[in-house]
């Protein structure tokens, strides 16, 4: 009987599975962290991916060199490595690049930006990178068939191959593949475009305020602010509507269950936002945590207030 020879390249599960055993070995690296450095971590807020990302950089650069033979510890557990079209392993610069690429537009993605930063010019950029980088990396890893190389991969000249299986010759990424990926990027750097109407509408401008208003509290990191509605479907008494404004306050300390302050919040929601009284509920919810991208840890309480009874407690 004819032995079927493995192929080169690696297929999509096998890499999957890599991904996932790296994601816990790092994961366990941020927890023990968090540990020791938990108000360090909360502290620095939004900031506090850098720290991810500078340990997952040393991890996957200096492991998928060939420093380690290409492989990280998920890679050599399943038997496959990184390598050029040579089959052979790459040196530490490209390495490291190679992973920046992957890794940035999921760094962005989390991060805390300021409303200024949000509204200005610095959006162009910041959604080609983080929606263009997402949307062409996933697109790649699923449909990319022939070379099974990702958007990192293809910018570096690099693969993904099995280890133990000698070098094959390869076919060509399917062009159409680069035709959708060119669309997703320029799709990504006009998202803004779309967006800004919305920046300049009123309820828009509304919610920005109470944000700032929020996050002036001496208690609060951080805050987001958004108004919507509810509908609940019963077969006794139809469908209704419940219409709310709702923060999610991250806060300095763990304070989450402080009635007091989710109260002093949803004033300040009332006193900033006029158009909240009209509103079914207000909706306080405290938040304490940090998230260093390798790890994160949350703890949140949600406050629920009637708009006219907040509204009273500031009557005499």
């Amino acid at each position: 009987m004819e032995e079927i020879q493995e192929e080169w390249i690696c297929g999509f599960w096998r890499r999957v599975g890599a991904l996932f055993i790296d994601s816990l070995i790092l994961g366990a690296v941020g927890f023990t962290l968090g540990l020791f450095l938990e108000n360090t971590f909360v502290q620095l807020g939004g900031w506090g991916r850098l720290i991810g990302f500078a340990i997952s950089i040393t991890y996957f650069g200096f492991m998928n060199s060939s420093i380690f033979n290409g492989q990280t510890f998920g890679k050599k557990i399943l038997g496959i490595k990184v390598v050029d079209s040579t089959n052979s392993t790459i040196r530490l610069s490209k390495s490291l690049l190679r992973y920046s690429f992957l890794a940035i537009p999921f760094s962005l993605n989390g991060a805390q930006f300021t409303n200024e930063a949000l509204l200005s010019y610095l959006m162009y950029p910041l959604s080609l990178i983080v929606f263009g980088g997402l949307f062409s990396i996933s697109y790649l890893y699923i449909f990319n068939r022939v070379t099974r190389q990702s958007l990192h991969d293809l910018i570096v000249g690099t693969y993904v191959v099995n280890s133990d299986v000698s070098e094959q010759n390869l076919g060509e990424v399917w062009r159409p593949h680069l035709i959708v990926i060119s669309c997703l990027f320029i799709l990504a750097g006009l998202l803004p475009v779309f967006t800004s109407d919305l920046a300049q509408s009123e309820p828009f401008k509304g919610l920005l305020s109470s944000q700032e208003a929020i996050s002036s509290n001496t208690s609060v990191k951080f805050a987001s602010v958004v108004e919507g509605a509810t509908t609940f479907t019963s077969s006794n008494t139809g469908s209704s509507t419940t219409t709310y404004v709702n923060t999610q306050a991250f806060l300095y300390q763990n304070s989450v269950d402080d009635i007091e302050l989710a109260q002093q919040l949803a004033q300040t929601i009332i006193s900033s936002y006029p158009e909240s009284i009209n509103k079914n509920v207000i909706q306080v919810t405290l938040t304490y945590g940090y998230d260093i991208g390798i790890w994160s840890q949350w703890n949140s309480y949600n406050h629920a207030f009637n708009p006219n009874e907040i509204q009273g407690l500031d009557k005499p």
